[in-house]
């Protein structure tokens, strides 16, 4: 690449950057050829190019500096390292006295005195002298005025790159027809298409690949002052080695602090003083330890957010009620009175207009510079859901003595609240044992014996997607029960806040995951190395992302269906529609319906609430408890009967 800090151009360029002059002036101050390639040239190359570039700089500054009357520039820039050399003269031996000289010279006494005394000079000149000292001092004023010819070439000659520059002439003449074959022609283009397609937009640019996408990020990153724009700090990472205050990284700085308000997600919204919310008209008089309304915010989600799914939930609704009040109504949130909220629920959530500003042209990350709080209108249901959440909100707030009254009291249900049948979301005996029989197999490869893996830890411990997805081995404890013989295993989940719960892992799954593990070429379940993950992707061993465990699972049942299927047809409709959460129903219902304490299947769930749980209790007795190990390795064994 042309003008990145350690690659150029090499061939005559059609723009002189300051990388060109970094170039020359290091082989004008005798560093050679072979560490300037290094330095400055292209990997792909061999030192040959790097010459001939050096040649076509010499030649190119030259002519240009004639054409600039500099007469004095155009002769320096073209001399050579070793025509001016700074004069270093060697070290002197350390000279003997004058008699030892004549006793190792002339011992025989032949010379005079004065003839031993020109030869003692002769071997052992003195340090300095005037004709010495004349030539390094004009080479010393060579050199500076070479220097001082270079800097004012460069300082009339090099270019900064702008947005709106064609990209040939920046990069080199071969990542330039790539990007132009993918209908790129401006720097801008490169820049907006990295920011949409995130670190893999190399792949729509053909034969570019991975290694010269790099040196192209690598250009824009060394001129984003230039070209007024830094790339985003998460657009070039994998989501899943986001860190903590990625997303407010990502965000634009704030340019004024009275500026107009720019929608993004709450964790890096920009609020101005006028609209925080620290004056807004329905705060109470009672002091709080929250003083806006994004720190009240933050403060309920802490409270009252049981899991990270929850939060999220609560955070999407508080958010969406946040940017509406700021950018529809030009106030805090802590102002609206109930005919606002009223129409926020009845008009804005049914069709958030105007779309551009609200709903997302497509699925987008939050730390995305197009990201929008909305996918499309709210259903009925999706409506009272968020009235629920946002009246909770705003009825919490009154009690810390934050709002003087709750602006959604009174205001009517949108929908009425369906009613829960766990049975229509739930596996019964038989599309369980038929999930788990497609899955089995006389010799696994890694992706089959991991799915199984997957589909055995989910039944057994009810564990939503993203908690399967976050699972390691280091999570991993044995410990004791009253009533079982040996130990038992636990993995403790992270619930977003307060104390992890704990789910028990019956010996079949754990007999699972040790042969999975040995798989990967790993230890045993407690010798693993942190975060190793307990589902993990086929390449890499890497952890799969929630979106990847739906994935999974969807493949699962989809075969179950068919498999169902062939054996009857029309019985696997049902099986068809299953989904990783179906399997949470599913360990919660079959759980209760063979004798497991209520109080224990909740705290398995991380429900707050036991009647939340309750949902799935069943009238009919359907007999003792026969555990989740003994029903797992039934349908096994009925799988290969």
């Amino acid at each position: 690449m042309e003008s990145t800090p350690d690659r150029v151009r090499l061939r005559a360029p059609n723009r002189l950057t300051r990388q060109h002059f970094a170039l020359y002036r290091g082989y004008l101050d005798g560093v050679s050829e072979a560490q300037l390639h290094a330095s400055y040239g292209d990997a792909s190359t061999d030192v040959r190019t790097t010459r001939r570039l050096i040649d076509a700089l010499r030649d190119t500054l030259s002519v240009l500096a004639r054409r600039a009357r500099d007469t004095e520039a155009a002769h320096l820039l073209r001399l050579r390292p070793g025509s001016i050399p700074l004069f270093e003269p060697e070290p002197a031996a350390a000279a003997p006295t004058l008699d030892d000289f004549r006793e190792r010279t002339d011992p025989g006494g032949v010379y005079s005195e004065s003839e031993l005394l020109a030869l003692y000079e002769e071997a052992y000149p003195p340090d300095t002298s005037p004709a010495l000292d004349r030539r390094a001092a004009r080479n010393v004023r060579l050199r500076r005025r070479q220097a001082d010819a270079l800097a004012r070439m460069e300082a009339s000659l090099a270019q900064d790159p702008s947005p709106d520059h064609p990209i040939d002439g920046w990069f080199e003449p071969a990542i330039t027809a790539r990007l132009t074959a993918a209908g790129l022609t401006t720097l801008a283009d490169v820049i907006e298409l990295i920011e949409g397609r995130r670190h893999r937009w190399y792949t729509v640019v053909p034969r570019l690949g991975p290694k010269g996408a790099q040196r192209v990020v690598d250009w824009l990153q060394l001129h984003a002052q230039a070209l007024r724009h830094t790339l985003s700090p998460v657009t070039l990472v994998p989501r899943r080695q986001w860190q903590a205050g990625d997303v407010a990284l990502a965000q634009p700085p704030e340019t004024s602090e009275h500026r107009e308000v720019v929608i993004a997600p709450i964790e890096a919204l920009r609020v101005p003083p006028a609209l925080d919310g620290s004056k807004g008209s329905n705060r109470s008089g009672v002091g709080a330890p929250f003083d806006t309304d994004v720190r009240a915010i933050f403060a309920w989600l802490d409270a009252r957010s049981g899991s990270a799914h929850t939060r999220r939930a609560y955070r999407r609704e508080a958010e969406r009620l946040l940017l509406w009040a700021l950018v529809e109504r030009g106030k805090p949130l802590s102002s609206l009175d109930r005919g606002e909220c009223g129409e926020y629920i009845d008009t804005f959530l049914a069709n958030p207009q105007p779309a551009a500003r609200w709903i997302a042209a497509h699925r987008g990350e939050r730390s995305f510079g197009g990201w929008r709080p909305f996918a499309g209108p709210l259903s009925d249901r999706s409506r009272e859901t968020a009235r629920s959440i946002v009246s909770a909100m705003c009825e919490w707030l009154v009690g810390e003595g934050y709002l003087a009254v709750n602006p959604f009291a009174g205001l009517a249900r949108v929908a009425a609240p369906p009613v829960f049948e766990s049975a229509t979301r739930t596996l019964d005996l038989a599309q369980w044992k038929c999930a788990l029989q497609s899955v089995e197999r006389d010799v696994y490869s890694f992706s089959e014996h991991r799915d199984r893996l997957a589909l055995l830890l989910a039944y057994a411990t009810g564990l939503r997607r993203a908690e399967l997805a976050a699972a390691t081995t280091g999570a991993l404890s044995l410990g004791r029960l009253p009533s079982v013989a040996g130990a038992v295993w636990r993995l403790s989940v992270d619930q977003g806040r307060g104390a992890p719960r704990t789910v028990l892992l019956p010996p079949v799954v754990v007999e699972t995951l040790t042969d999975n593990l040995a798989m990967r070429g790993l230890q045993k379940p407690l010798d693993c190395a942190e975060g190793t993950p307990i589902i993990a992707q086929a390449r890499g061993g890497q952890a799969i992302t929630p979106d990847g465990i739906g994935k999974i699972f969807k493949s699962i049942f989809t075969n179950a269906a068919a498999f169902m299927e062939s054996r009857a047809p029309g019985s696997g409709q049902h099986l068809k529609q299953a989904s990783t959460h179906w399997l949470r129903h599913t360990h919660s219902t079959h759980a209760l319906g063979h004798g497991a304490e209520l109080r224990e299947v909740s705290a398995g769930l991380g429900h707050a609430d036991l009647s939340t749980t309750s949902l799935y209790l069943r009238n009919e007795d359907t007999g003792r408890f026969l555990g989740v190990e003994k029903l797992i390795r039934n349908a096994s064994i009925d799988s290969k009967s």
